[in-house]
């Protein structure tokens, strides 16, 4: 359900997106966080950083099409990141404290990368009778298969920030 698909330099990672965060227009999603989208798939769109945030079933285009990268992340890590794992549809992803989402399923596999993250907050996939809960550490590229039903917990008091992409 969940595999370490590679390794990262946490602390540059946090550093190139301190650089840019007074720059992003987030998508509010309450009460559970807020998400920006690093790619984008139409120019015509209003705000870049709303395109391909929350649920697939209220977007117009399919995850495949939010492939174009925001300008502001040229040259970044994030771009080399979406380029070495060949995303799509890639977001910052932040969770309130004492937040859960509800149990679902997505229609891809997506990349996890834990930016800001501490060790009460949790993945939990249910397959039948089998629960699997786990905590992604920073350091590490997740693969994770979001098709199984799976749900986020933050147990904590302070936010939690993912990179999220749909690999192709």
């Amino acid at each position: 359900m969940i595999n370490i698909v590679g390794s990262i330099n946490a602390e540059h990672v946090l550093n190139q997106y301190q650089a840019i965060e007074n720059e992003i227009k987030w998508a509010e999603m309450p009460p559970k966080g807020k998400q920006a989208g690093l790619q984008y798939a139409s120019e015509e769109e209003e705000n870049l950083w709303a395109s391909g945030t929350g649920y697939l079933a209220r977007l117009d285009n399919p995850e495949l099409q939010f492939r174009n990268l925001n300008p502001l992340l040229r040259g970044t890590i994030f771009e080399q990141i979406i380029q070495e794992y060949r995303l799509v549809r890639t977001r910052f992803m932040w969770v309130n404290p004492m937040s859960c989402y509800s149990i679902h399923r997505d229609l891809s596999p997506r990349i996890h990368i834990p930016i800001i993250t501490n060790p009460e907050c949790y993945f939990l996939f249910k397959q039948g009778s089998d629960t699997l809960l786990e905590h992604l550490t920073t350091g590490n590229v997740y693969w994770t298969d979001t098709r199984i039903p799976h749900t986020f917990l933050n147990c904590s008091y302070e936010p939690r920030l993912h990179l999220i992409g749909v690999p192709t």
